[in-house]
């Protein structure tokens, strides 16, 4: 061991002030120092510290030989040159001072272990002088032998660090593994302070951050700006797919809107109204910029061009009928009103065969409006054009009231299965077209084509050019039952209730509503079903009254007046005429046998031909170029019509 592995380093000759050689004496004492004599702490072996740490002064002098020469020997100890001749003793290498070496071969290894113990054996004695004046030759200890130990397989190298660790190693390890915080390497040197949470922080975590901090604010600028050219990207788009989607849109109502156009158009010119159709197409506006349209209008020009006047229209045929039957069988069972029914109405199967007939001949249905006009009071007469080859014709049904007698089997002021076979009411289906509600023989509430209304405007669904300029038959109603089959009347109020009442007006009103739509005229029928022939001004003033109570308030006020009971006035001079015309009417309507109508400037009156049984079976010369009663009649339920 060298004076060098020691961390003390200091000269003898400077520090001290004596000479090592001249302590110990020439080399011939070396023998006859015993280290056996000395302690390890004696010698300073035991505790590495006491090594490390120099003291101020030295603890010994020139005084002390016995330390010095210890000290002497101590540092001249392995040295060949100096070689004393002390007795081998195993010395305690403090654990600082002992090597670590390395070698690749095991027995190379042994050959160098300094902490072999077994001892040489002594040379023995020579006899030449020359020899003994020098100290005898040290023997080399031997160290003992160790046992071999099996190579043990080198461990196979491990993954190298991964960015966890790295991750770890950087920001976690200097502040929770205190182990790493690194130790002076020069002893004499203060011991570094640890660093602090703080400085930790400014060193280790605040530049990351910091940069950290500055890529967020940059990745958020080019994220912003990525995302604010998509956005606007987006936004363009957006507009010019909305001013497409607007264009194409205002293109598609516009279309819609024309297509629209053109259907009105058409429907106005399958009623014979093409100056309305001609009218309606113009709202699209300028024809030569739509050739298509302005086609379409050509054609109508020459359709209206080849309309002929209708040169009498005082003639037009009125044709006139009750309510009609559904189902006869259970009519004409009827013993007190049978007969009455067999000569007086018309099945719902023969009124439809009446309508084909009537469409085939050429006729079209027309009303009062068609040919007349009332302003001011005072009526003025239209002309009625038509194709060549149509005739018009006008079309009327009495007693749309629906009486008890006919529906009410037990009186009992309900419909019933043991009514006559009537229908009940108008009503409106779900799709809100205008039927009739039918109560059958088993009891079975059903609603269809069970009268004139709905059998016509189903036959209008099909043969629209049946109908001049949409004219409607003219319903004629009574008031002392009510209309269309809703007791409306005051009086129903002490037999029903005041809430009975008003559910029935309702349902009155919708009913109307939908059938002035429709284009369907109403007439005053008198209130109570009465013959005013015979009749005073009075009388009649009174019946008019309850007229005007119960029935205007439902159904508004109208101008045709019909007669009930086949009868007429005697004059249209009297005061009877005078309380009719202070009523409102202008239109009034009796019995004929014979198309007949007068025509001036105060009102208007027509002869009606009524479509009974008796008037079919006994009258069919009535009805000559009308249509055939021969072909409509159904002899086999009537078996027999009464005259």
């Amino acid at each position: 061991m060298a004076h060098d592995d020691f961390d003390v380093n200091f000269d003898y000759d400077q520090d001290l002030g004596f000479d090592p050689k001249s302590f110990l004496g020439d080399t011939e004492n070396h023998d006859d120092i015993d280290l056996n004599e000395f302690t390890d702490e004696e010698l300073g072996l035991t505790d590495p510290d006491s090594l490390v740490e120099a003291p101020d002064e030295p603890d010994f002098g020139p005084e002390d030989e016995e330390l010095n020469m210890n000290l002497g020997d101590f540092l001249n100890m392995g040295d060949p040159k100096g070689g004393s001749d002390f007795v081998d003793a195993p010395i305690d290498v403090p654990e600082f001072a002992q090597r670590d070496d390395s070698y690749e071969d095991d027995d190379q290894a042994q050959d160098y272990d300094l902490d072999a113990t077994e001892q040489p054996e002594e040379l023995p004695p020579q006899e030449d002088e020359q020899e003994e004046a020098q100290p005898p030759a040290r023997e080399r200890r031997q160290p003992p032998k160790k046992e071999k130990k099996p190579r043990e397989p080198k461990p196979r190298k491990s993954a190298g660090p991964n960015i966890f660790t790295k991750f770890y190693d950087l920001y976690f390890a200097p502040v929770m593994d205190k182990s790493l915080i690194e130790k002076p390497a020069d002893p004499n040197r203060p011991r570094r302070r640890r660093k602090s949470k703080q400085q930790i922080f400014k060193e280790v975590y605040l530049p990351p951050i910091v940069a950290c901090v500055c890529l967020i604010l940059v990745l958020s600028f080019v994220v912003g700006a990525v995302s604010n050219g998509i956005r606007q990207r987006k936004l363009d788009k957006d507009a010019k797919d909305s001013q497409l989607n607007a264009s194409i849109s205002a293109e598609a109502e516009e279309e819609q809107r024309q297509q629209r156009i053109l259907q009105e158009a058409e429907n106005l010119a399958l009623v014979y109204d093409y100056d309305g159709a001609i009218e309606k197409l113009r709202e699209i506006g300028d024809l030569t910029a739509h050739p298509e349209i302005a086609t379409k209008q050509a054609e109508y020009d020459t359709l209206r061009s080849k309309l002929k006047e209708y040169p009498d229209p005082s003639v037009i045929p009125n044709l006139s009928f009750h309510m009609l039957m559904e189902d006869p069988v259970r009519a004409f069972k009827d013993e007190e009103w049978g007969k009455q029914y067999n000569r007086n109405f018309v099945t719902t199967a023969e009124f439809s065969k009446i309508l084909e007939q009537l469409y085939n001949n050429g006729y079209v249905m027309v009303d009062f409006d068609s040919f007349t006009t009332v302003n001011n009071g005072q009526v003025y007469t239209n002309s009625i054009k038509l194709p060549e080859g149509k005739k018009p014709f006008m079309l009327t049904e009495t007693m749309v009231n629906y009486y008890n007698y006919m529906i009410d089997g037990n009186d009992d002021k309900e419909p019933d299965a043991n009514g006559d076979g009537f229908a009940c009411r108008l009503v409106l289906d779900a799709s809100g077209d205008i039927k009739a509600e039918y109560i059958d023989a088993s009891g079975s509430r059903l609603t269809g084509d069970y009268d004139l209304v709905p059998i016509l405007e189903t036959f209008l669904k099909s043969h629209p050019d049946f109908s001049y300029q949409g004219a409607r038959a003219t319903l004629a109603v009574s008031g002392k039952e009510g209309i269309f089959g809703y007791r409306i009347n005051s009086s129903y109020v002490a037999n029903k209730s005041q809430s009975f009442v008003d559910g029935e007006i309702a349902g009155a009103k919708q009913v109307v509503s939908a059938l002035r739509e429709k284009g369907y005229s109403f007439a005053c029928y008198t209130y109570g079903d009465i013959n005013y022939k015979d009749m005073n001004a009075n009388q009649v003033q009174e019946d008019l009254n309850s007229w005007t109570k119960d029935i205007v308030p439902v159904i508004g006020d109208v101008n045709i007046f019909v007669f009930a009971k086949s009868s007429n006035i005697p004059d249209y001079n009297g005061a009877t005429f005078t309380v009719l015309q202070n009523s409102g009417f202008k239109y009034f309507v009796a019995n004929g046998e014979k198309p007949w109508a007068e025509t001036n400037s105060s009102y208007v009156r027509q002869n009606r031909l009524m479509v009974t049984g008796n008037s079919m079976a006994w009258h069919a010369d009535w009805f000559n170029g009308i249509f055939d009663p021969n072909l409509v009649i159904d002899m086999t339920t009537r078996v027999a019509v009464p005259n």
